[in-house]
């Protein structure tokens, strides 16, 4: 078993987290402010959308107002010369539909204007909390870019030396170790001391321990499903 490679293998990722801890929860925070940034910029682009119909519609209401009060002076103009009440009863009959159109359409220029009214609040409200993230995720980024710029050399020469060593690992035991190391905030081994895993505190049967310090398969703790390794071994001695 390449269980010795192994502890090699985790001493080099306590380093990277350790290097990764330096950027604390900077890189969190860039991808929520860039989440958060592109929904508000998406909202901003749809209020200013909504906006542009908004108007878009209120001016052509207002267009279409003005041309049914044109059509409106003409028919009471006209409906002093009718001479029949058949010719009045015609323009009334018109005259009421003009004047029915006219209060509909007056009505939808009520609703427009507060469309536009509430869309024009809107706007410069979401531009500022836009130019806000934008101004935030600019300064997090530049803390973020300084950290890893004060750990970038150690990180690629520990990446480098994780790569050799994984290479001389067995492909199952290596899948086995990073699967568990997936799953267990990093740490994929533990040191049996005094027949106690020293990551959960489990203890470990007199009989496991043994087996343990034989280094010769994979044993796991039966708690917490990390693989036991030998405490000599892991300070290098031999058993």
């Amino acid at each position: 078993m390449d269980l010795v490679k192994l502890i090699e293998l985790q001493d080099i990722d306590k380093k990277l987290i350790d290097l990764d801890n330096v950027k604390g929860d900077l890189p969190e925070k860039v991808q929520k402010l860039k989440n958060k940034l592109a929904i508000n910029t998406d909202n901003l682009l749809k209020n200013k959308d909504e906006l542009e119909k908004a108007q878009k519609a209120k001016r052509a209401n207002e267009s279409e107002i003005e041309e049914f009060y044109e059509k409106l002076l003409k028919c009471q103009e006209k409906s002093y010369s009718v001479k029949t009440n058949r010719e009045y009863d015609a323009i009334t009959v018109e005259i009421e539909t003009i004047e029915n159109q006219i209060d509909e359409d007056e009505k939808k220029k009520s609703d427009l204007s507060h469309q536009v009214e509430s869309y024009e609040k809107e706007v410069p409200e979401l531009e500022k909390q836009v130019a806000d993230l934008e101004n935030e995720l600019t300064v997090k980024q530049a803390e973020l870019k300084l950290k890893m710029s004060q750990t970038e050399a150690e990180e690629i020469r520990l990446k480098k030396e994780r790569e050799e060593i994984s290479n001389q690992i067995d492909k199952k035991l290596l899948s086995n170790y990073d699967r568990i190391r997936n799953g267990t905030n990093g740490i994929a081994l533990s040191e049996v001391t005094n027949h106690t895993c020293s990551e959960c505190f489990a203890t470990i049967p007199a009989q496991t321990a043994l087996e343990v310090r034989m280094m010769d398969k994979l044993i796991l703790c039966e708690l917490c499903g990390r693989i036991l390794v030998s405490q000599s071994k892991q300070k290098g001695s031999q058993v």
